[in-house]
């Protein structure tokens, strides 16, 4: 159980990496673009002040989970240190149940949020929705000219801090079982 569960969170944390690193790669890529066509030829791309305050949002949800599932996220060091190991570990897993509340709440008030506020009109992404419509001929993408696609990082944010928790609290109360089964002092065999 102990080695599924370090594999699996070996490959969520992967996976919420790489999605956090595409989101500012394309970020940069995309005002990089913006800033070279606004001064080579005197004009931006419509919606290229839009995309990376949208693809920003992905890149904090993917790195949020990131950071939770490696323990590096802002916790209050100073009052933790002074709890002895055995309530602090406690205390991580309560923490972490938590935040798996908070993920789930988090993803479903982002769908509650997507559902009654996202056929909301982007005036900047109406002409590149169309164009990517015609060109490719999928009327799916005509959505990317509403609010749901980006208000969906809400939803994917909170889901990957839920499994990131669930994670993380899955390999605490693995250490903590794995603790107090060799707390027992060793025999010699004589």
């Amino acid at each position: 159980m102990h080695f599924l569960s370090h594999v699996l969170q070996r490959y969520a944390m992967r996976l919420f990496a790489i999605g956090a690193g595409v989101s500012m790669a394309l970020i940069f890529l995309i005002v990089f673009c913006n800033a070279l066509s606004r001064y080579l030829f005197g004009d931006s791309l419509a919606w290229g002040g839009q995309i990376p305050v949208f693809l920003g949002v992905y890149g904090v949800m993917f790195g949020m989970a990131v950071a939770y599932i490696q323990d590096r996220h802002v916790r209050l060091g100073i009052i933790v240190d002074f709890i002895p190991e055995k309530p602090k570990r406690m205390l991580f897993m309560v923490v972490d149940l938590s935040v798996v509340v908070i993920g789930v709440l988090m993803s479903w008030s982002g769908y509650l949020f997507m559902t009654s506020r996202g056929s909301m009109r982007i005036s900047g992404m109406i002409d590149l929705a169309n164009s990517l419509q015609a060109l490719t001929g999928v009327s799916a993408l005509k959505s990317l000219a509403t609010m749901a696609p980006y208000q969906f990082a809400i939803v994917l944010g909170g889901a990957m801090l839920a499994i990131a928790a669930i994670l993380k609290f899955i390999e605490r109360l693995g250490k903590a079982l794995g603790n107090e089964g060799n707390s027992a002092p060793a025999r010699e065999v004589s």
